[in-house]
Formats: C-alpha cells, structure tokens, sequence
C-alpha cells in the first residue's frame, strides 16, 4: 500500500471514529483530520464535504462485514444444523466491531434526520440480505411449516440480537463467553425448530 491510499485508510478509520462517536452534525473536518494526523487540506482533496466522507464510511464498513451472504438452504441436511451456522454466523457480525461501529452510525443519524434514517437502514440492510435468502428458500422446501419467511428470520436474528447486539451497543453489557453464545444459539434453534414443527 502506497503513502497516498495509507493516508486515505487513516482519514477512513478516523472518520468511521468521529462519526461512531458523535455524528455527523457534531463530527468536524477538522476533527477527523486532527485524528487521522493529516492536513485540513490533505483531507479536502480526497473528501470535499462530510457528507461524502459518510457515505464512503458506510459503503467501505458494508464491504467488511458482509459476512451474511446469500447462503443457500441445503435440503439434504437438517434444519437445526443449517440453523445453527446461521446462528454462528449471525453471532460473529454482531460482535464484530465494524459492526458495531456502522450500526451506531445508523442510530445517531437516524434520531437525526427521517432522510438520513431511510438511506441508511437500506444501505445497512445489506449486509443481512442473505437472511432473507435462506428463509425464503426453507419456506419453499416447507420446512417452516405457516410462518411466514420473512417473519421467521425477524424472529430468528431478533432473538440473537436481543442478547448480543443490543445488550452491547445499548445496554453496555460484555460479549457473551463462548459458552454462553454457542449456548444461546442452541437454545434459540431448539425452540426455532419445535415451533416450525407445529402444523
């Protein structure tokens, strides 16, 4: 890697920091140049306005994490199994810093601005549209018994969620032990399967 693309690596991170931490309105050019040990101007001639440099945040943060891509449902193996290297590879986006860090982002601008709210939720969403995927092709295969596929993975990845993600960047809580989490996947799995066994 050149001078040039490290000097543009460290405006990036910095930026993704001042943003992370106070938002657009209160981050500065000035500040995200005092961060990332670069000149007002230096940082001018690859970003003219904070604006853009958000928007390249978010974009370069999507291609990080994209962890969830578009998996596939697998008919010859079981649902509980699929279900679970969902679960653990949900696990690991929501306790990945970047992450983390994007989503936060998200919230700050979203109490912002209703504008700022919708383009970032769809940019965000993302980075989960292989959720969706998945679902829709176990419904097909009527592994999901009424439940909508939709429905099912908002309640799949909500559930995760509920005691990974939110419990971190809201609540300020510690990520869950190893134990705890391969625990947490089991149990929401288990419960998962025996309600799309219902008829």
């Amino acid at each position: 890697m050149g001078r040039s693309e490290d000097k543009q690596e460290d405006i990036f991170n910095a930026a993704i920091d001042e943003f992370a931490e106070k938002g657009m309105i209160a981050t500065t050019m000035e500040s995200i140049a005092h961060k990332a040990n670069v000149s007002k101007r230096t940082l001018y001639k690859y970003y003219p306005c904070k604006e853009d440099l958000l928007t390249t945040a978010v974009d370069k943060l999507l291609q990080r994490i994209e962890q969830l891509h578009f998996v596939d449902f697998d008919p010859q193996k079981e649902l509980i199994e699929q279900l679970r290297n969902l679960g653990t590879n949900a696990l690991q986006l929501t306790n990945d810093d970047d992450y983390l860090k994007l989503s936060k982002i998200v919230i700050i601008e979203s109490m912002r601005s209703k504008k700022a709210a919708e383009y970032l939720d769809r940019k965000f969403r993302q980075c989960e549209s292989g959720i969706h995927h998945w679902f829709q092709q176990a419904s097909d295969a009527g592994m999901l018994g009424k439940m909508d596929a939709r429905v099912a993975g908002e309640i799949f990845y909500g559930a995760i969620r509920k005691f990974t993600y939110w419990d971190q960047a809201i609540r300020w809580k510690e990520k869950l032990s190893d134990e705890e989490a391969d625990q947490l996947i089991e149990d929401i799995c288990q419960f998962f399967v025996k309600g799309c066994s219902q008829k």
